[in-house]
């Protein structure tokens, strides 16, 4: 039985580090989606680590990618940055970045530093950085808006953090960032959080002097009426809810 095991690991390595050969080789390629990847292996995480890392070595070797998504990783799914550090610094055509469902026991500032690492290593900024369905908590939004204060040519034109787990600290830390006159966010979608009428006060707040936010997005929060009301002197769009086709 471990013999079999054994072929069946060298096997799945080989055609991981060929897949992996396959995309770093393809120039047409422009998007690339990296999901279900409880496949690998559940039961032995470092093996499952080592055939990812094979894959990736062939990934970091592409230059012609635009979209990366990343959805359902087995592990922690935060240290895509380091298996495909080279890749998230160093790709030109790279413009968007998603990380999807998951990591639900993986929150901590460190987490999105090991995430948000190589991109400090670009010399342009991301056009999309979105998290959905994922562990952002307040933490996590605070370590990236600090990240983002300290190196704004890497605000991204839109951040979307939607269905995650932050509420008042986390818009704290996003209204410190719409005021920094260096920052160049068009779109903040946040629906789905645990956004109140105090956060949404501070997000209003922020934004009466900001000239470049065009769309702050928050449906489906926890803003009353009276919570609305604040955005009245915002020039930005304001949506409150999901439109018929979202």
């Amino acid at each position: 039985a471990k013999n079999q095991r054994s072929r069946q690991c060298i096997s799945a390595a080989v055609d991981m580090a060929e897949v992996g050969r396959a995309i770093g080789r393809n120039a047409e390629l422009r998007d690339l989606q990296l999901d279900d990847l409880y496949c690998l292996d559940r039961q032995d995480v470092t093996l499952s680590r080592w055939m990812f890392g094979l894959l990736c070595d062939g990934i970091n070797q592409n230059q012609s990618i635009e979209e990366l998504t990343v959805c359902n990783f087995s592990h922690n799914q935060w240290s895509i940055g380091q298996f495909l550090g080279p890749f998230l610094a160093n790709c030109p055509s790279l413009r968007s970045v998603c990380v999807m469902t998951g990591g639900g026991y993986t929150r901590s500032p460190e987490n999105m530093h090991l995430l948000v690492a190589p991109l400090l290593e670009r010399n342009d900024p991301l056009d999309e950085l979105c998290f959905i369905e994922t562990a952002v908590d307040d933490g996590m939004v605070v370590a990236l808006v600090g990240v983002f204060l300290q190196n704004p040519h890497l605000v991204p034109k839109k951040l979307q953090i939607a269905s995650c787990e932050f509420g008042l600290i986390g818009c704290q830390a996003l209204a410190k960032l719409l005021k920094s006159p260096h920052c160049a966010m068009e779109i903040l979608d946040i629906p789905d959080n645990y956004i109140e009428d105090d956060g949404a006060a501070c997000l209003a707040k922020a934004l009466v002097r900001n000239t470049t936010l065009k769309v702050l997005s928050l449906p489906e929060n926890r803003i009353t009426s009276a919570g609305w009301e604040v955005f009245a002197p915002v020039s930005c769009y304001v949506k409150r809810q999901y439109d018929q086709y979202d």
